[in-house]
């Protein structure tokens, strides 16, 4: 019932976002750096700390949608197609 690209697109969302927000996390361990480190370092760490969680949170929300979007639509098709056939077979009677 369900199209392969669509798992793989649901799949995929969820795996990348999963990273995402790991890659984030991470950022939130203590690291040591020298004094001579220039302070676009420390704005660049603080501004991924908050992106890359968000970022991936988005779009495991956007992968879910999408496919639940989808599945809806099929259901709606198939459903459709049943009631189509049904008035087929009582016009041809």
């Amino acid at each position: 019932m369900d199209s392969s690209k669509s798992k793989w697109f649901f799949g995929f969302s969820i795996i990348v976002g999963i990273i995402l927000i790991i890659a984030g996390l991470l950022l939130f361990i203590p690291r040591t750096t020298r004094s001579d480190t220039p302070d676009m370092y420390y704005y660049n760490i603080y501004i991924l700390r908050y992106l890359l969680p968000i970022a991936g949170i988005l779009l495991i929300i956007i992968g879910s949608s999408v496919y639940s979007t989808y599945k809806s639509m099929k259901e709606e098709i198939n459903k459709l197609q049943e009631s189509y056939r049904s008035l087929e077979k009582k016009i041809t009677k």
